[in-house]
């Protein structure tokens, strides 16, 4: 009996230090939970972290499995100021058998932060993918590159740049100027017009300096307003931003400036491979009237997916939407096939 009430009497003690210690990283230090579950949530999906590169750069990328002959390996290319994370609920869904990298890109994540006497704008980002894609080995190979916001308008302007590299492609609400301004996209430019020097962390919702900061910009990123993150959370994500906000800021410059701004859509008529493009049909960032406009400037734009009661985050408002919709371009061929077989 002693020795029953002495393993009880260990195992309240363990789980009471458990709990205090688990308190007080949440109290004091929120972004080292927050750490914790990217890791723990990479492990779910089966992404491997990796890095390659050299002295001079190194990038940080997710990966599962290998590449196959049979079928295309799909690369994700994230948002600003986002990562590789905003993927992992992907990688959870498609199916187990495909091929998945996410990488971050310059400055994201865990990636190398450029130099400061480096010019950043969307060209530099561009040429910065096609030197990951060399690195990894994706050039024997086309495959499958779907982006998102910044990432969109990256992996459109890289592939009307190095086609021989793509086979397909996936937009979703990509960085671009469209026929009707959202209200980010009406501030942005009165900001701009006084040039991008005028923009600072005072009046650019995407770069948070502060509590309130951060809950308005991650508040214009969701549709459903019922999505709440506790101040401890919201000053966790703060703390892990904070560093790379010089880069953040001279990043959003570079692509906000006159010769970036419009780049996607002068661009589109060169995208010949076959694309769809997804949209939030509440998007308050880059609004859904770009979807039609890019639809009829693209060559081979093959699916416009909108998705209702969605805004610009569509990975977090319709998660399952997004994969759905994904999956039907990615078996689009297929579908094809069969259709064509029974007109026959």
């Amino acid at each position: 009996m002693e020795l029953y009430i002495a393993i009880a009497a260990a195992a309240v003690c363990i789980l009471s230090t458990s709990i205090c210690i688990f308190f007080i990283i949440f109290t004091f230090f929120p972004h080292y939970l927050i750490r914790l579950g990217f890791i723990f949530r990479q492990y779910q999906a089966g992404m491997k972290i990796k890095f390659v590169g050299d002295e001079n750069f190194v990038f940080c990328y997710g990966e599962k499995n290998s590449a196959r002959l049979d079928k295309t390996s799909i690369v994700f290319i994230h948002g600003f100021s986002s990562s590789k994370d905003q993927w992992v609920a992907n990688f959870m869904t498609l199916p187990k058998d495909l091929h998945l990298i996410a990488v971050d890109l310059p400055g994201h994540g865990a990636s190398s932060v450029p130099d400061m006497n480096v010019t950043l704008n969307l060209d530099y980002v561009v040429e910065s993918l096609e030197k990951f894609f060399t690195l990894v080995g994706l050039t024997d190979k086309k495959v499958h590159i779907v982006g998102s916001s910044l990432g969109g308008a990256v992996a459109g302007l890289f592939t009307a740049r190095y086609p021989e590299r793509v086979e397909k492609l996936t937009m979703i609400c990509p960085a671009m100027q469209t026929p009707v301004d959202s209200e980010f996209a009406i501030q942005l430019r009165e900001i701009v017009a006084k040039g991008t020097d005028n923009i600072t962390t005072a009046n650019c919702k995407l770069v948070p300096v502060d509590l309130p900061g951060i809950k308005a910009m991650l508040d214009a990123c969701f549709y459903n307003k019922d999505i709440k993150f506790s101040d401890k959370i919201c000053k966790g994500f703060l703390h892990l931003r904070l560093p790379k906000t010089d880069f953040y800021l001279r990043l959003f410059k570079g692509i906000t400036s006159a010769e970036n701004m419009g780049l996607l859509e002068r661009t589109a008529p060169k995208i010949t491979v076959p694309t769809q493009l997804i949209w939030g049909q509440q998007d308050e960032l880059i609004h859904v009237s770009g979807a039609e406009l890019l639809k009829s400037k693209l060559p081979n734009c093959q699916r416009v997916d909108i998705i209702d009661k969605c805004g610009h985050a569509i990975d977090i408002d319709h998660p399952q939407s997004f994969t759905k919709f994904l999956l039907l371009f990615i078996h689009s061929d297929q579908l094809d096939q069969i259709e064509d077989k029974k007109n026959m």
